[in-house]
């Protein structure tokens, strides 16, 4: 099995911290590489992430200062070293085998990048983003880039993914900016030969905060959206993408 390299950019959860790792540390996928990323959390969550790494060889923690979801991404990108990349949301958490299924999937059908549904987890209900049918769904950049835009199938979520280290590439998220998916997903299908989706849920979605990792400036800087689409608009363009443009 060839390694996966999962990234968790850690700020202020430390309610929720070790829900995530644990999900992470027993997923049935074991050849993994753990990088929790303290964004400067001034909680306890350095503490917990250095005991975490005490108790399993697989993790390794960077502690830095404060630059927010997209820097403590990107510096978890330059840590990796697994020949697959994959993200994870520090409030959020697995089930078991989504990691074995996205490798699973992404070798059987030669993708470069693998999707998984997910479901949002409210105080006192779960609702699946979709249907669920476990059908699997394979898909050019051009297909996916279009099922993203419709909000079907491909997502511009971060967080539900499988990415081959060659898709990634020198591609990293915008510091400073929120939204930071919105930038960067679309430039990953780009970079794939071939994507799958599978229409099963395996992450759960917490939708219980008040707050998040991402901050006040989600509520301050809502027009990164407005840019992010502006940016996209021209990626298209210049990458032969026109009939995509709306």
């Amino acid at each position: 099995m060839e390694k996966i390299s999962v990234i968790v950019p850690i700020y202020k959860v430390e309610k929720y911290l070790e829900r995530c790792v644990c999900s992470i540390i027993n997923q049935t996928y074991r050849n993994l590489e753990i990088i929790l990323v303290d964004d400067g959390s001034p909680d306890a969550c350095p503490k917990l992430c250095d005991q975490y790494a005490g108790q399993d060889a697989r993790i390794q923690v960077i502690h830095q200062s404060n630059g927010g979801l997209s820097d403590a991404r990107n510096t978890g990108i330059e840590a990796a070293s697994g020949e697959y990349l994959a993200f994870v949301d520090s409030d959020d958490w697995l089930d078991t085998d989504m990691y074995q299924v996205l490798y699973d999937t992404m070798v059987t059908y030669g993708a470069d990048l693998a999707e998984c549904s997910y479901r949002n987890v409210y105080t006192d209900w779960i609702k699946e983003e979709t249907s669920c049918t476990g059908n699997v769904t394979e898909a050019d950049p051009s297909f996916a880039l279009e099922a993203m835009l419709e909000w079907k199938y491909f997502k511009p979520t971060a967080w539900n993914k499988l990415y081959k280290r060659s898709v990634i590439g020198d591609i990293r998220y915008p510091k400073g900016r929120i939204h930071e998916d919105e930038f960067t997903t679309y430039k990953y299908f780009c970079q794939a030969k071939k994507l799958v989706y599978i229409d099963f849920s395996f992450y759960n979605y917490d939708r219980t905060r008040a707050d998040s990792i991402m901050g006040e400036g989600f509520r301050e800087d809502s027009l990164d959206s407005c840019e992010a689409f502006r940016e996209r608009i021209d990626y298209f363009q210049s990458h032969g993408f026109q009939q995509l443009e709306r």
